[in-house]
């Protein structure tokens, strides 16, 4: 059921509100495109391609910020992808938009009920936080060691798996970082990150395959 923007009254099949008579035609309209995304978001996250849902519940609240269903279907991608602090934040404003018989409410009670789940879900952010700093100031072994932390406290939070992945391939430890980015893969079928990330790491791999071979063939020869 739609409401009226202006009064709040149930609008009917007419274009205009039959309390207030207020327009309705282009809000109808906009209605309609954000619950026409919000279901292709939510066909690619019962696929499990997150990052495509993520990209089309973004694009579904652009058109109208009070779909609290796509807020809410958002939140829950978030989750999935280990970002507690963003699925968090869509269910606050979700809540605030409806306040009643919205399941963002059972969703931040739900962990707000287990705070040292949500503590320690938290820290593993905060620690991927650091672990990018630390990229960023050349520290690659200190993020490492980092990130081996969070993956491990957090094995959903992608962003932290696909940064260890690159550290490891800077290393050249393409086998490592391939498996890292399988796991990506697993949770998120729509990576497009990972797909490259793996190219990445299935060429080097097949090279360091070839020149083992050369020299095999050579160490024969001689």
């Amino acid at each position: 059921m739609i409401f009226c923007y202006n009064c709040g009254t149930a609008l009917s099949e007419k274009s205009y509100c039959t309390s207030c008579g207020v327009s309705v035609k282009k809000y109808k309209k906009i209605i309609y495109m954000s619950n026409k995304i919000y279901n292709r978001g939510l066909e690619k996250a019962q696929i499990r391609d997150l990052t495509g849902a993520v990209e089309d519940l973004r694009q579904s609240l652009m058109c109208y910020k009070r779909n609290t269903q796509a807020r809410n279907l958002l939140g829950l991608v978030y989750f999935e992808m280990g970002e507690t602090i963003n699925a968090m934040a869509e269910w606050v404003i979700s809540q605030h938009y409806q306040s009643e018989r919205n399941m963002a409410i059972d969703y931040i009670q739900t962990l707000q009920s287990n705070p040292t789940l949500l503590d320690s879900l938290n820290s593993t952010i905060k620690k991927y936080n650091s672990a990018l700093n630390l990229c960023k100031q050349g520290s690659l072994d200190m993020a490492k060691i980092t990130l081996k932390k969070v993956v491990s406290n957090n094995p959903k939070l992608i962003n932290a798996h696909l940064l260890l992945a690159l550290i490891l391939m800077q290393e050249e430890d393409y086998q490592s970082a391939k498996k890292e980015l399988i796991l990506v893969r697993r949770l998120d079928k729509g990576n497009i990150t990972a797909a490259l990330y793996i190219r990445m790491a299935d060429e080097n791999l097949n090279t360091d395959s070839k020149k083992s071979k050369k020299k095999g063939e050579n160490a024969i020869t001689t």
